[in-house]
């Protein structure tokens, strides 16, 4: 068996999928796998000073998708992977369409990122405006394998993009353990403090988790909310904690590059976004001992949330029902036992979750 895999992805900043990539990256090297890393924007961040020494990086040095088309086709032409993992769905669209203009025998195998009817309804840029859906249908289901993190979002492309069932596998995101077996560790919970880690954008809509804790304060007045995370939104929430008269209860904590002890002393990790793909909060969260409230949203959570034994699944957007989840954990009535809600994360360990694409990657 060729024992070589090639990665191309877009950076290793601080995102979901940036973490997943070098995850990945790391335990093929840990099994003997010679790994290639092509990266279009490969500059010095916390995940690549955490990349395995023995794997070699390709950087494209551009800053964009499109300035990369050039770097990418010489590479292309010059290391003839026989099949390559793809970690962005832009690069996976220029990818495919590659393969066919230089007919390549390349087998293009695309990590999908999220829900991809719902993930280009905030646009930030004209590809997100006005080529991302009409390009994913035309192109994504020339693929020759897709890899979603959830049932939800294999069954969103079969649905919106017409794409083969046979080409997609689910495999959710790794999380990553502790020597012991898991993150969890001897600590308590000193006050009543509830937790929302990621992006502050719209998709996240944190307006509706405001809302839900507002209405939970005023049954409640000992409990806190902190939101770990930057982004647009951040004036707007900043807003909307001084309109609900919550000054003093909701901290805007900013970016944290270690978010472990924000896990370890919150009550509960809160998820409140109108849309996700596999939200990798949730999963540190239930490793690290932490129990989940969520809206049953497109898609993932239910996926991670097992009612009862390490979190609560609400139905999706409705406020009020969050806020009371917030309170039946905040008051006791529900009580999480911290080693089982971590067991509960064990199924998605990274030396689990790497063999599952290692079928994928060497099944012809």
């Amino acid at each position: 068996m060729n024992k070589k895999i090639t990665f191309l992805a877009f950076s290793l900043g601080h995102g979901g999928a940036e973490k997943v990539c070098l995850s990945l990256c790391n335990e093929f090297v840990k099994r003997d796998y010679d790994i290639e890393l092509w990266i279009v924007d490969f500059k010095q961040t916390a995940l690549t000073e955490k990349l395995d020494k023995r794997i070699e990086v390709f950087p494209l040095n551009e800053t964009r998708v499109r300035k990369s088309i050039l770097p990418l086709i010489r590479l292309l032409l010059k290391r003839k992977p026989e099949k390559i993992l793809v970690f962005h769905i832009e690069l996976a669209i220029l990818m495919i369409i590659l393969k066919r203009i230089l007919m390549l025998k390349t087998c293009v195998i695309v990590r999908s990122i999220n829900t991809l009817s719902q993930a280009f309804n905030y646009p930030e840029g004209i590809w997100e405006k006005y080529i991302a859906k009409r390009a994913i249908g035309f192109f994504l289901p020339l693929a020759d394998k897709i890899i979603a993190q959830s049932t939800g979002m294999r069954d969103d492309m079969i649905k919106h993009f017409g794409i083969d069932g046979k080409k997609i596998t689910v495999i959710h995101n790794p999380v990553e353990f502790s020597s012991n077996g898991h993150l969890v560790e001897n600590h308590q919970v000193q006050k009543n403090e509830f937790l929302f880690v990621g992006r502050l954008n719209p998709q996240k809509g944190l307006e509706n988790m405001l809302e839900a804790f507002k209405i939970a304060s005023l049954e409640n007045e000992d409990i806190l909310l902190t939101l770990v995370g930057d982004g647009p939104e951040k004036d707007k929430l900043l807003k909307l904690v001084e309109d609900f008269k919550l000054n003093g209860k909701v901290t805007l904590a900013g970016y944290q590059a270690d978010t472990k002890p924000f896990y370890k002393r919150a009550k509960a990790t809160l998820l409140t976004s109108f849309f996700e793909g596999f939200p990798n909060v949730l999963v540190e969260s239930i490793a690290a001992g932490t129990p989940i409230v969520s809206f049953d949203c497109p898609s993932g959570p239910a996926d991670i949330v097992i009612q009862g034994v390490n979190g609560i699944l609400v139905p999706h957007l409705n406020v009020h029902e969050f806020a009371k989840a917030i309170l039946a954990i905040a008051n006791g009535h529900v009580v999480f036992n911290k080693q089982e809600v971590a067991e509960s994360a064990k199924r998605f360990s990274s030396g689990l979750v790497t063999s599952r694409y290692e079928e994928v990657y060497f099944d012809s």
